[in-house]
């Protein structure tokens, strides 16, 4: 199984990571860069690369664009007669519809939306992918098994990929604006700050996995931290009076809005 990954900058190298790690043998990988190099970041994993994108899709199963949105056009012109017909076309581009893609490639791949965050370069991200309707279920299958090297996929269709960006492409950004918040508050009671950031990252994390293991609700948890006339609902209620949820919502809600103009 042939993958070309056009473009080694910070997510077509975590993808390129998060295959070896997934049974080097399984993937024939041919990446691509401007210098035909592979980065620092994966010269000790021997990689093929090159500069020609024509000469990497040649005979790939799949090529997933990891170059900068605005090189797209001139990128599918340039393979898209090079790639075998009925390739599976991977985007992971904001603003680049399945139809525009479609119509840029003259439908010979099939093509297939993913929109990834940055844990991704860890391979903890969360993966939304979306499918033109003349990808088949196989294929489908396939570009999903190949994106989990990022984290966790979840189906999506195209019409909600503008509320995937609000709430898991842009929400890290949020996250770490909550963080550094925690950490301040950290230092004004007397913490280092490097206790600080430690602390308030676990707690996310513990959080976070408390909530996809248990499987209850957000609120739910919540109410277990809230003891009676305790520390946390007396936070709980400073965060509302403060329209801390309000302001949440808000904030995602733009970035959907963003997106929909992107596109």
């Amino acid at each position: 199984m042939k993958i070309a990954i056009l473009g080694t900058g910070k997510m077509g190298a975590a993808m390129a990571k998060g295959l070896t790690r997934d049974g080097r043998s399984m993937w024939d990988l041919a990446l691509t860069n401007t210098t035909g190099v592979l980065p620092e970041s994966l010269r000790d994993l021997e990689l093929y690369c090159t500069k020609s994108n024509t000469e990497a899709v040649i005979g790939a199963d799949i090529v997933i664009l990891a170059v900068l949105p605005q090189q797209y056009p001139a990128v599918l012109n340039e393979v898209r007669d090079a790639a075998q017909p009925g390739a599976c076309l991977i985007s992971i581009a904001p603003g680049y519809t399945l139809e525009k893609l479609n119509a840029l490639t003259d439908g010979r791949f099939q093509v297939v939306r993913a929109m990834p965050n940055t844990p991704a370069l860890i391979g903890a991200g969360m993966i939304a992918v979306c499918r033109d309707a003349r990808v088949s279920d196989d294929t489908f299958a396939l570009a999903e098994r190949v994106l989990s090297c990022l984290g966790q996929t979840e189906a999506v269709t195209e019409a909600q990929l503008d509320a995937v960006i609000g709430v898991s492409g842009s929400a890290p950004a949020y996250v770490y604006m909550f963080v550094d918040a925690l950490a301040d508050a950290g230092v004004l009671g007397g913490l280092h700050r490097d206790q600080a950031v430690r602390m308030a990252a676990q707690m996310l994390y513990g959080s976070a996995a408390l909530l996809k293991e248990t499987g209850k609700s957000p609120a739910e948890l919540r109410e277990m931290v809230c003891s009676p006339a305790g520390t946390t609902i007396e936070a709980v209620a400073s965060l509302e009076d403060s329209g801390f949820r309000g302001a949440v919502i808000k904030a995602a809600r733009t970035a959907m809005d963003k997106a929909k103009k992107m596109g």
